[in-house]
């Protein structure tokens, strides 16, 4: 959460900012300062992760200026967005004196995007935009862009950037590199970020954003470059760590992406993120008593309905599962219940970790769970043989498979892990059948199954053509 980029913080105008700060709290003369100058000074320690005196400067601010925009508003955020707390939110949003100012509407409106009540939230802002002066509303039409786009409303964003006629300014541009990530236009959102960069080369802000548009693009190495250029101007950028730690790890470089995971724990020492990465990393090492350190301390640090819990409580698990704590394991089950996930397509993950950890007959009971509370789901089914074919048992998957496909010829998924059962069990012909229907109907779950059985870089629909005439000289 964040107002400003993390490059006004290593600006001098900043600097001198957090020298008067000083001074003022050494001379108890809090006036040196005024509310948003407050505001940049607590939000400056809470990006440190030092929230507590975040909090203590913001209360401070608004003894001397009660009723004052930005420390109001910079609290009810971190209720919102850290606490969960809406009601705290909105009490802070109505403290502020001032109700025309242009920040109060912003937080209204994402008080309701919060609820998701997006349609609210827009006519909120365009019955505001009609009392906006002339001369605020091409800047209000950009902000309220980057606040839709802050909740992934790319429709939304893009009505309102399109109000601006500021089509040339930074902010505009940002925006619109925004809106092209997130419709997948990479190429685009990348050109953009490069302009922006030719503008402010020292933006450390451009720089991560166009690492993460690069690692979103399969652009992996280019991503972890910009990541370094922004490391280079800030080396305790969280945002830059974090990219390069994402890049290395997908490059399967895990020992190195941890250096830097760890890096960034260390920032973010209250970041459930962090600490579930981390935890991802040492269970890659089969290091599972670390891992599961890991994952115990961003279960901990999660909110009750964070949306990670359910890839730490997976991962947990597995990790359990290895080293023989099946009732542990089978008690973090309980815990998903409460969670917003598929609960069948994770009674069928437990029953995957139970068979490939030799509890067969929990394994067994756990899938009829799932296949019972689907109604017989052919998904559900499917995404089951799959998971016991990556266990080991490759006899039972393709017992599975070929039961499966008997009465779902029109089935287009599952073909790759069908065809990897057929490679095991040296079935050529059946292999070849189901890799040209796999490369056909889905060439991602291919490439993720059956890539190390290719040459690098070749494209799953000539996967076919490559294996039939290796197997057959034809």
């Amino acid at each position: 959460m964040s107002y400003n980029s993390e490059d006004y913080f290593l600006s001098n105008e900043f600097k001198a900012v957090l020298k008067r700060f000083k001074e003022a709290e050494a001379d108890g003369m809090y006036a040196m300062l005024d509310a948003d100058e407050y505001a940049d000074v607590a939000e400056y320690y809470y990006n440190a992760g030092n929230v507590n005196y975040a909090l203590q400067i913001l209360d401070t601010a608004l003894s001397v200026y009660p009723g004052s925009v930005a420390p109001l508003l910079f609290k009810a955020r971190i209720a919102l967005l850290d606490e969960n707390d809406m009601q705290t939110a909105e009490m802070y949003t109505e403290q502020i004196e001032d109700k025309t100012d242009l920040d109060y509407y912003y937080m209204k409106a994402e008080l309701l995007l919060y609820e998701k009540r997006a349609g609210e939230a827009d006519k909120y802002l365009e019955d505001r935009y009609g009392e906006v002066d002339d001369d605020d509303r091409d800047y209000f039409a950009i902000d309220a862009a980057a606040l839709f786009l802050d909740y992934e409303d790319i429709g939304k964003a893009e009505k309102w950037l399109k109000r601006s006629e500021y089509t040339d300014s930074l902010e505009y541009k940002e925006q619109e590199a925004r809106i092209m990530l997130g419709r997948g236009n990479y190429e685009k959102s990348q050109e953009l970020y490069n302009e922006l960069i030719d503008k402010n080369p020292y933006s450390t802000q451009y720089w991560n954003s166009l690492a993460s548009s690069q690692f979103f693009n399969n652009k992996i190495e280019e991503s972890i470059q910009s990541s370094e250029y922004s490391i280079a101007i800030n080396p305790k950028n969280v945002s830059a760590l974090l990219n390069k730690a994402n890049g290395l790890y997908n490059l399967g470089n895990y020992k190195e992406a941890l250096k830097y995971y760890l890096k960034y724990n260390e920032l973010c020492p209250d970041d459930e993120y962090g600490e579930m990465l981390i935890g991802f990393c040492y269970l890659l090492f089969e290091n599972y008593e670390e891992s599961i350190r890991h994952f115990e301390k961003a279960e901990a640090l999660s909110s009750p309905n964070s949306p990670n819990l359910v890839d730490i409580y997976r991962d947990w698990a597995f990790a359990l599962c290895r080293l023989g704590r099946k009732d542990e394991c089978i008690s973090l089950l309980d815990k998903t219940a409460r969670l917003d996930c598929d609960h069948n397509e994770m009674l069928a993950y437990w029953g995957s970790l139970l068979l490939g950890t030799g509890y067969v007959d929990e394994a067994k009971e756990y899938f009829m769970r799932a296949m019972q509370g689907s109604g017989n789901s052919p998904d559900i089914f499917m995404k089951i043989a799959s998971m016991v074919y990556e266990s080991g048992d490759v006899v039972t998957a393709y017992k599975m498979f070929t039961l499966f496909f008997e009465s779902n010829e029109e089935f287009t998924d599952g073909h790759a892990y069908f065809a990897a059962c057929c490679y095991d069990l040296g079935k050529k012909r059946e292999f070849l059948k189901n890799l040209r229907k796999a490369a056909m109907f889905n060439p991602d779950e291919t490439r993720f199954v059956l890539g190390k059985l290719f040459p690098k870089g070749m494209k799953p629909e000539d996967y076919y053509d490559y294996m039939r005439h290796k197997m057959t000289g034809k």
